[in-house]
């Protein structure tokens, strides 16, 4: 019984040791933090669209450009967990320890887990979303416009008309500066990488010069032990120069050889 316990005990040392170092864990474990943080803040965003205005709500707003930025961060870290089951797969041989059922499973938790992030995201965008923002923005251009002096049905249903377009031009102009900012955040991303690029390009370029200066002051010294050599041989010819220095490393391994090992 003792021995079976130790087995016991060592397979999950193992175990453990194993999951510490598989980027799957470790992605896999960042995910469901993500789309825990995800789910309670939608909650909040779709319980804060049906109790307030949200033409009107700064924290609407807020909260929304929250949400898309906790999408995007999970779909990232989404697609780093995919990669670790496809590296698995090109190369069973290297990943023998993962057998077939425990990629199954891997498979499996990327599947559920990316038709919980779609059903998410896809909350948020649904026809009674898109039918409550559209309400508030018509119901806030109409106490802006107020009756526009409409006395008949007919000129009451022009007035709705107008109201109707310009609530849908507002929801669209809005939501083209959203995806402007989105475009400049992106391009901050962009020039923030260039920058450390550059600054990455100018190390290497330093080491390469410090390196060259190196090889440059080598060079000299070749030259000066060369000439020391030719004169003491009497010969100025490279070629007897190298074949005497090569012999002489052959000499010296092979007295090392026959004094120093057996």
């Amino acid at each position: 019984l003792g021995a079976q316990m130790s087995v016991i005990d060592s397979s999950s040392e193992n175990q453990a040791l194993m999951s510490s170092s598989d980027p799957f864990y470790h992605f896999r474990e960042s995910l469901e933090e993500r789309i825990q943080v995800l789910e309670t803040s939608i909650s909040s965003y779709l319980l804060l669209i049906k109790t307030t205005n949200t033409s009107t709500s700064s924290e609407y707003k807020q909260q929304k450009k929250n949400i898309k930025k906790l999408l995007k961060s999970a779909e990232s870290t989404l697609k780093d967990l995919s990669s670790t089951i496809r590296v698995v797969e090109n190369d069973r041989t290297q990943f023998s320890h993962i057998d077939d059922s425990e990629l199954e499973k891997r498979r499996h938790f990327v599947t559920s887990i990316s038709s919980k992030l779609y059903n998410l995201k896809s909350s948020t965008t649904s026809d009674q979303v898109t039918q409550k923002v559209k309400a508030d923005e018509v119901a806030h251009v109409r106490s802006q416009a107020g009756g526009l002096g409409a006395s008949t049905k007919s000129e009451r249903d022009n007035t709705d008309f107008i109201v109707n377009q310009k609530a849908g031009a507002t929801i669209m102009m809005r939501q083209q500066d959203e995806a402007l900012e989105e475009l400049d955040g992106a391009v901050d991303r962009v020039g923030n990488m260039a920058e450390a690029i550059n600054v990455e390009l100018g190390v290497q370029n330093k080491m390469i010069d410090e390196l060259g200066e190196d090889l440059d002051e080598a060079e000299a010294r070749m030259g000066m032990v060369m000439g020391k050599l030719s004169k003491l041989l009497k010969t100025k010819d490279g070629c007897q120069l190298w074949t005497i220095i090569t012999l002489t490393l052959v000499l010296l391994v092979l007295c090392f050889l026959v004094f120093y090992i057996p």
